[in-house]
């Protein structure tokens, strides 16, 4: 009677045990899919408390109104720059659960964001969806009633032309804003786009800066670098792993091989080809927080800096010529 009593009381005890030892397994589950959806979002996040289920790959929240050009070799026949509007982060985490209707207008201004009127500007269109418009005398085209599908990862694009003949010496811009109309957490994305060619009888160029357009780092909870240029070559990026470190989606994409010393600068080199992509956006994300001391490094705000000490930082060796 003493044995199958004790028998009984160690079944309890090893189903008391089992259920225990699910429950913790299933709380480090649920913690561990937390933390790990919690810092993809801080790797994407571009400003702070934004789920940037609005997105776009130029457009941006912030409402600083300073221009920025991309960079087209001058065999160009027709720089056209394509900007898109999506229903999710630029690295896909997920997409938004609801519709998400809006309007863009595309307007043709000067770097003051003086409208741009005259004849010339009907050398200027935008397109979408096979729909081709070009500028009027009120120097503004709009694309209203548009929708992106809850469905799935769902995105529009904008081939903004621009006029190839004014691009050596030239102050006009168009300024892209793509406003929601149906969910009112969703901020406006906006930006003011010009391009500039590059004389293919100079040395290859290339060029790396940031492109977010904040008053200041510090309302950025993530960071987005742009490398632009033509010519062929490798490009070396420099960065401080003490403040920020490189998404691990463009690591793996281009197969970086990165190296890092002792005081937290890490190195990684890419081969570039204008003839094959002449433009790569890269996500930094921060590693210890928000830094008081923190800035932009100068009006253009190509980089950031602490005390002088910046995060990011670039240098290009050109290719040695082939010989026939």
């Amino acid at each position: 009677m003493k044995d199958q009593f004790i028998k009984k009381l160690k079944r309890s005890w090893l189903a008391i045990w089992i259920a225990f030892a699910a429950a913790a397994l299933s709380t480090i589950g649920v913690l561990a899919a937390y933390t790990s959806v919690s810092s993809v979002k801080r790797v994407v996040s571009t400003q702070k408390g934004a789920g940037m289920l609005f997105s776009s790959n130029y457009l941006t929240t912030d409402e600083n109104d300073l221009p920025r050009t991309i960079t087209f070799s001058s065999m160009e026949n027709s720089p056209c720059v394509t900007v898109n509007v999506c229903n999710y982060p630029q690295t896909l985490i997920k997409h938004n659960d609801k519709d998400i209707t809006y309007t863009l207008t595309v307007e043709l201004v000067d770097s003051n964001g003086n409208a741009v009127t005259g004849e010339n500007t009907a050398k200027y269109s935008v397109e979408y969806n096979g729909e081709k418009k070009t500028f009027g005398s009120n120097s503004k085209i709009e694309f209203s009633l548009l929708k992106l599908m809850a469905d799935d990862f769902n995105k529009h694009e904008f081939v903004l032309t621009f006029d190839k003949s004014q691009l050596t010496n030239s102050d006009i811009y168009m300024r892209v804003t793509a406003t929601p109309t149906n969910q009112a957490e969703l901020k406006p994305l906006s930006a003011k786009l010009g391009v500039i060619y590059i004389n293919n009888n100079t040395s290859a160029t290339w060029t790396g800066t940031f492109i977010d357009n904040a008053t200041s780092p510090k309302d950025l909870d993530g960071f987005n670098y742009r490398l632009s240029g033509s010519g062929e070559g490798i490009v070396t990026l420099t960065w401080n792993t003490n403040y920020v470190d490189i998404s691990p989606w463009f690591k793996n994409t281009y197969d970086l091989t990165i190296s890092k010393d002792i005081s937290g600068i890490a190195t990684a080199t890419l081969k570039v080809n204008s003839a094959e992509k002449n433009q790569y956006d890269i996500q930094f994300y921060r590693t210890n927080g928000i830094n008081s001391a923190e800035q932009w490094s100068d009006g253009n705000h190509t980089n950031i800096t602490v005390t002088g000490t910046g995060f990011v930082s670039m240098s290009f060796t050109q290719s040695a010529t082939k010989e026939n």
